[in-house]
């Protein structure tokens, strides 16, 4: 028997400057699925409206939390700030 949990009601918008920002550094998005899921373990704790930045080693992304729960994807790049390979 498959259990089919609910997941919490997230949208991930994106910013106009985050998409025309990947599309000038032809930026990936495979780093959205487990910031996805870092969001919504984290609900309760993660600060609100406030920019964090999240990163998978080859991708990072800056975005924000609303008080409504939406995930808000300010910009993003190829790499990370350390410039270190994972």
């Amino acid at each position: 028997m498959n259990t089919i949990q609910k997941a919490p009601n997230i949208r991930i918008i994106p910013s106009e400057h985050f998409w025309v920002q990947g599309l000038k550094r032809t930026f990936e998005l495979s780093c959205l699925v487990p910031l996805y899921i870092q969001v919504s373990q984290n609900l309760k704790t993660i600060e609100r409206d406030v920019e964090q930045e999240f990163s998978i080693g080859r991708v990072t992304i800056l975005y924000s939390v609303g008080f409504d729960n939406n995930i808000k994807l300010i910009t993003g790049w190829v790499g990370n700030r350390k410039k270190v390979s994972l």
